[in-house]
């Protein structure tokens, strides 16, 4: 899954050896802008991580620290492997990865899915 060009990157370097949280913030209302229809709920998701970031040795927290959902937050962790955090990848510019969360809700066929970037570079 290459990431989208109008996908927007978090703010905040993550370095290599940096384990960052992840917030994604879901919005709810009756307009064209939000993702939730008023009085729906996630009741399932999945985050996967692009072909991309897997290579550079990106990983998603699983156990005590595996991605939740409440109140219309996903939390998770990323963070690279120990025996990759030396790749000259991540020197320079470093180098742009995606994510993807993917949702179902308790509405009828509604399934959706939150794409995020983060970007690597050590600095």
């Amino acid at each position: 899954m290459p990431l989208p060009l109008q996908t927007p990157v978090m703010i905040r370097r993550m370095h290599p050896r940096d384990v960052l949280d992840i917030y994604p913030v879901l919005n709810q209302g009756d307009g064209l802008m939000h993702i939730l229809q008023p009085g729906e709920i996630v009741t399932d998701f999945a985050v996967t991580l692009s072909a991309e970031a897997a290579a550079i040795g990106m990983v998603i927290a699983t156990g005590a620290n595996a991605p939740r959902y409440a109140a219309l937050v996903f939390a998770l962790q990323a963070s690279i492997l120990p025996a990759r955090r030396n790749s000259s990848i991540f020197d320079g510019a470093g180098v742009t990865v995606g994510g993807e969360i993917n949702f179902a809700t308790n509405l009828a066929n509604r399934e959706k899915t939150y794409t995020f970037g983060i970007k690597v570079v050590r600095k």
